[in-house]
């Protein structure tokens, strides 16, 4: 294999795996099948639904606002007192959206509308989605510190719930914020920073939505660069010798556990010159991994006794392979497999150990999946609700197709995070209450005080935050 003249996607590989155990099967069978596209939620007394981009969460809002900018915004709040939710890409698996009164969409709030060269800072919109804030980044030679791998998320969706990507010496994006500025229940508009209501600044760099409209948020960035991306398969106890090492020495790395397998996917990022990474272009490899994937699933569905098999056959046939290009176009991955997810967050110095018995446990009790499990590394933070506050992180997330059944096998998985006092992360799925969120935050009661300040009424709650923020008694 010519890997210099190959451009790869960042789950290359995990693709080459389906395809691999898929070719096997078929021989076997000589056929597969395709489920059904799903109709989705249909309206209810006229009422259009509103879903997630999974489809595990559904409501119907009574209202839709879509302010034009922030006088109109103000406006509302002060106009209107019922219950508002905030609503963004819909990327979030936790019903941190839903509601059945006002949903309020920051869409005209996009783009950036400050740039400050001298203090690498800039200014951005609520509603601007992270791949576009890295377009125009680039075209104005600059760069994200750091970056999560789907980029299709509203950027103050993103900094509301700590999105992250990967690397031990990069904190989530909250931790890049500098400044923001909040409209509270009654109107007020609040500037904010480390310097300007710094309690509600520590509060609203991952709030949940339960503050207030974020409206705009500045940013610290870097000048703009360029990456390598490795991918290699390796057997597991090789996998994990190197992940003990990598967490020593590299600055960005992810790993992904194959259920039922013997082999692991690491892939390493590093930094290139812009002549290294031109030398390395070439166009980009084809493929639906949502299709591969599907079609694994039901092969193993009708040949259930086929899978621990199969799940070991197609790694070995995986090569070493590599990728160049701008920062934002190899972090950025189009995410053609829908999927429902939970990911806890770990002390960074157990994260091997639970990762460990994350795919030991899977093997042992038989869990039937085939959805590789992410594991990455996040630098600490001085963030009230951030899952990395005063703790570097091993974000450990696990998957299931959007229509295939996931409670049972996520209660297993969140059973082992709880063992290891995991946080989890905000717009992914938990079962969590207000107690047990008390003894894992430490400024849990300093957010509660601010949040009751900011909106005394609760027009920021809803159903899924009244359990997490429930009334005093």
């Amino acid at each position: 294999m010519d890997i210099k003249n190959l451009k790869l996607s960042r789950r290359h590989a995990l693709k080459t795996v389906g395809a691999g155990i898929i070719a096997g099967a078929a021989g076997s069978t000589g056929c597969s099948s395709t489920p059904e596209k799903s109709k989705g939620p249909q309206p209810i007394n006229g009422i259009m639904p509103w879903s997630n981009w999974s489809g595990n969460q559904v409501s119907y809002p009574t209202e839709r606002a879509r302010p034009r900018n922030l006088d109109a915004l103000v406006k509302l709040l002060k106009e209107t007192d019922g219950k508002i939710r905030a609503v963004g890409a819909g990327h979030s698996f936790s019903a941190l959206v839903p509601t059945d009164e006002t949903m309020l969409s920051m869409a005209r709030f996009r783009g950036i509308s400050h740039i400050n060269h001298e203090t690498k800072e800039v200014t951005a919109g609520a509603g601007t989605r992270l791949a576009a804030l890295g377009d125009e980044l680039w075209e104005n030679d600059l760069g994200m510190i750091n970056m999560p791998d789907i980029n299709t998320q509203g950027l103050a969706g993103a900094i509301a719930t700590s999105t992250h990507g990967t690397g031990q010496q990069f904190g989530s994006l909250s931790s890049f914020v500098t400044g923001l500025t909040l409209v509270t229940a009654s109107g007020e508009v609040m500037k904010c920073s480390a310097t300007e209501n710094k309690d509600v600044f520590d509060a609203a760099r991952c709030n949940i939505g339960s503050l207030g409209i974020i409206t705009d948020l500045t940013l610290k960035v870097r000048d703009t660069y360029y990456l390598k991306e490795r991918s290699e398969m390796l057997p597991i106890e090789e996998a994990f010798e190197k992940m003990e090492k990598l967490h020593l020495t590299k600055s960005r790395f992810e790993a992904y556990g194959l259920p039922h397998a013997k082999h692991m996917l690491l892939i390493e990022f590093e930094e290139v010159s812009k002549e290294e990474s031109d030398a390395n272009q070439s166009e980009a490899v084809s493929g639906d991994a949502y299709e591969t994937f599907r079609t694994l699933a039901d092969v193993i569905d009708m040949m259930p006794f086929m899978r621990d098999i199969v799940m070991n056959i197609a790694p070995r046939t995986v090569g070493i392979e590599e990728r160049y290009g701008p920062w934002n176009k190899v972090f950025g991955n189009v995410r053609d497999m829908r999927f429902n997810e939970m990911e806890y967050t770990v002390p960074a110095e157990d994260g091997l150990a639970c990762f460990r018995e994350v795919l030991n446990t899977i093997k042992e009790k038989d869990i039937d999946i085939i959805f590789p499990i992410e594991y990455r590394y996040v630098d600490e933070d001085d963030i009230w609700l951030s899952q990395f506050y005063k703790r570097p992180g091993a974000a450990i997330s696990v998957h299931n197709f959007h229509d295939k059944p996931y409670m049972t096998y996520f209660a297993e998985m969140e059973a082992i995070f709880d063992r290891y006092q995991g946080r989890p992360h905000w717009g992914k799925i938990h079962t969590k209450t207000a107690e047990e969120f008390a003894a894992l935050y430490p400024q849990w009661e300093a957010f509660k005080a601010v949040r009751q300040r900011l909106d005394p009424n609760r027009r920021f709650i809803n159903k899924h935050l009244d359990r997490i923020f429930p009334v005093s008694s």
